[in-house]
């Protein structure tokens, strides 16, 4: 009975060690970001005078929009 506890155990090891020592896992489903991009009509407002531009028009700095005659 032991001897077939020590047979598996050497089996299971070697396979282990075939697979790289990796186990086999299941795939995770990739959750889409939570932040999302927005889209060329998207207005946001300008940080420094408060006037809303759509963001094509809008420059980004530091992580702020500003309208074209604040920039």
């Amino acid at each position: 009975m032991i001897l077939k506890l020590i047979v598996f155990a050497a089996i299971g090891i070697f396979i282990y060690k075939l697979m790289g020592g990796k186990l086999p896992s299941i795939p995770k489903k990739r959750s889409k970001p939570k932040t999302q991009q927005p889209d060329g009509d998207t207005l946001v407002e300008c940080s420094k005078c408060g006037t809303y531009v759509s963001i094509k028009e809008a420059t980004l700095i530091n992580g702020k929009y500003y309208c074209e005659e604040c920039v």
